[in-house]
């Protein structure tokens, strides 16, 4: 993969409780491990971001889908079809997911991502928190010099990497109920 190494270095910068700026489905997204509570909290406060509001989490298999959440729901079938895709599902949590994923009800968004250089960094990262790389009030930035000019050096890494082909944002769907969140 032509990535492999810039993703390496990403990595690192993401186990040292950091923040990088990488390609996604459809925008540039800001991303942390889902493990640091200290990252998450530095995303919410350069985001403007409220604590009401939880992140959405990117995975890049079942085994991390299975560490953060339950499948063994109503729609457990329409998940995983619709997984490495660009849906994601608001599902009950497991025991071992960190508290600071969870909503009001016990429940944390997961996508399986489709974009080959996310999944790689969540192979090499575990679980990320992803979210698109803008200040509250601004379009997601659609290219790294967009992402550098609203955040500068508050992130430590920009990861070169290529949009998806998606021109939306993901599509959230709750996985007990089957509520349509977001189309």
């Amino acid at each position: 993969m032509k990535y492999s190494w810039k993703v390496s270095c990403a990595s690192r910068i993401l186990r040292r409780d950091k923040l990088i700026v990488h390609a996604t489905e459809s925008v540039f997204g800001i991303a942390v491990s889902a493990y640091s509570l200290r990252a998450i909290t530095e995303i919410k406060r350069l985001k403007a971001r409220g604590s009401q509001k939880n992140f959405l989490v990117i995975v890049a298999n079942l085994e991390q889908v299975l560490n953060l959440v339950r499948i063994d729901v109503p729609y457990r079938e329409q998940i995983i079809d619709s997984w490495p895709g660009h849906s994601t599902w608001i599902l009950p949590a497991t025991e071992l997911a960190p508290p600071w994923l969870l909503d009001d009800n016990g429940f944390i968004g997961v996508r399986m991502t489709s974009h080959s250089q996310a999944s790689e960094l969540c192979q090499r990262s575990g679980p990320l928190v992803s979210t698109s790389a803008n200040t509250s009030g601004n379009l997601p930035a659609l290219t790294l010099t967009q992402a550098r000019k609203y955040f500068g050096k508050e992130i430590d890494y920009y990861l070169p990497g290529e949009l998806g082909t998606n021109s939306r944002p993901s599509r959230i769907k709750n996985g007990v109920t089957g509520k349509l969140i977001r189309s």
